[in-house]
């Protein structure tokens, strides 16, 4: 019987505790250091990197930075979704967090992008940090938290 009475309580106590502990089932939001673009023409909106009217060569687009000498190339994917009205997505994860990069669509074509962060700390997760905004080429703001965004050539 003594061995039940402590079990129990072994039990009791372990449910006690985990129930105290209101992170523990939580699923956390992690940090967002992605953007997602559709590069466009500024003249009629038809898609430049994928499609019929393609000009840039989606194995050749970079998205890098500088840190002093040293070149940070950051990972992106190419999502090409016809019958969902996109011809075209570049899912870029901009890793280690820039202020500024580039995006080289080709030889000739460059373009600048300024990132602002919005930083949270929570109670459970730790801090959470998102890109909250670009700026492309120093001119035009593209919300960063808004789903797929268009640059305009």
């Amino acid at each position: 019987m003594k061995r039940l009475f402590l079990f129990a309580s072994i039990i009791f106590i372990g449910l006690l505790f985990n129930s105290c502990n209101s992170c523990k089932w939580l699923d956390c939001v992690t940090s967002n250091y992605s953007g997602q673009f559709r590069v466009i023409s500024g003249a009629d909106g038809k898609d430049l990197v994928f499609g019929p009217n393609k000009i840039y060569d989606k194995n050749e687009i970079k998205f890098y930075s500088l840190n002093g000498t040293d070149t940070v190339f950051f990972d992106y994917e190419p999502a090409n979704f016809p019958g969902a009205g996109y011809d075209s997505i570049l899912y870029v994860h901009f890793f280690p967090q820039p202020d500024i990069a580039y995006m080289r669509l080709n030889n000739i074509d460059v373009d600048t992008i300024n990132f602002s962060y919005d930083s949270y700390k929570t109670k459970c997760c730790g801090t959470i940090t998102e890109i909250i905004n670009f700026r492309f080429n120093n001119a035009v703001n593209i919300p960063g938290n808004q789903g797929t965004q268009a640059i305009r050539k």
